[in-house]
């Protein structure tokens, strides 16, 4: 992506068997890379349960974490895969060293439909940090022992996205790797919505490079609950979400058509988090007196709204 960039090289990993000597050449091969001029490292590498605890993943304890943060601290743009532990019943959770909070940890999404791909490995951190930061696809047509074919990984996702950078870097060089590092955020396709699968979505050129961002056409409305007893069932004390017109096509092939919501908790803590295909005007209908004390956020085509849920 970013074809006029210079490169690089650097291998790390020794094969099957991840012995801890290579997070050591991760952090000599990034000090190499600093001396040598780089100003982005990607890597597609990950150091999970052969090695470590989910409460290990707090961007604090592992090697090659630690050696990353330090990185960034240089002034190199630190991006990493978020790993591919999704759908795994051991360890669902992003590894070492996307649980740094310098790094830009990056997911995998659907080609299809820029949703989550099901391998995909999700946050936050242990210590309850936004991770993934940012996402891109995950599927790709690439090179084999014996030819072409398919495979699925977030190792495809993350260069997409250090190429990107490498290209919005230029774009915008008085930028600072930090700075640079929450512009993508704040560029990312569902900004300022994010959930632990997606993150704050795909970056967008467009978004990037639009200093005078207008406000979001409002794309749905969330009709409350009119005054009646917290724990009443009835249908009257609901929360209903209608899509507002012109934002809503009833073409079957149109994959672009997610809600995304979350429940926060009283300490502003993401509980939980949801996607809806919208396949109707009123694609979803929640009750008040399951989210008592909490606050719900959605997000629509461009558009957030977030509501006290539990009042």
């Amino acid at each position: 992506m970013a074809w006029d960039a210079e490169f690089l090289l650097a291998r790390t990993e020794i094969g099957g068997r991840e012995p801890f000597s290579e997070e050591e050449n991760w952090v000599a091969a990034a000090e190499w890379a600093d001396k040598n001029g780089a100003d982005i490292v990607n890597s597609s590498l990950g150091y999970t349960d052969k090695r470590y605890f989910p409460e290990d993943m707090d961007g604090k304890t592992s090697y090659i974490t630690r050696g990353a943060n330090i990185a960034a601290k240089k002034g190199l743009l630190i991006i990493n895969a978020a790993g591919n532990e999704g759908s795994d019943k051991n360890w669902q959770v992003i590894g070492a060293p996307a649980d740094a909070d310098s790094v830009l940890s990056i997911g995998g999404v659907e080609v299809c439909c820029d949703y989550h791909i099901s391998f995909s490995s999700f946050g936050p951190t242990h210590d309850l940090r936004l991770k993934p930061n940012l996402s891109a696809q995950g599927h790709t047509m690439c090179a084999k022992p014996k030819g072409t074919g398919e495979m699925d990984g977030t190792s495809f996702s993350s260069p997409l996205v250090a190429g990107f950078a490498a290209c919005a870097w230029q774009a915008k060089r008085s930028l600072t790797n930090m700075q640079l590092f929450k512009e993508l955020e704040k560029c990312g396709s569902l900004y300022p919505y994010y959930d632990y699968a997606h993150g704050y979505g795909i970056p967008s050129a467009e978004r990037f490079l639009d200093d005078n961002k207008s406000s979001p056409q409002k794309t749905f409305t969330v009709e409350m609950p009119s005054a009646v007893l917290r724990f009443n069932k009835n249908a009257e004390n609901a929360f209903h979400v209608v899509i507002n017109d012109g934002y809503f096509s009833d073409d079957p092939k149109d994959k672009s058509q997610l809600l995304y919501y979350s429940v926060i908790d009283r300490n502003g803590k993401t509980e939980s988090f949801y996607v809806v295909e919208v396949s109707s005007k009123n694609p979803l209908t929640l009750m008040k007196y399951e989210f008592y004390n909490k606050r719900l956020r959605f997000y629509y085509k461009g558009y957030m709204e977030e509501i006290n849920a539990g009042i």
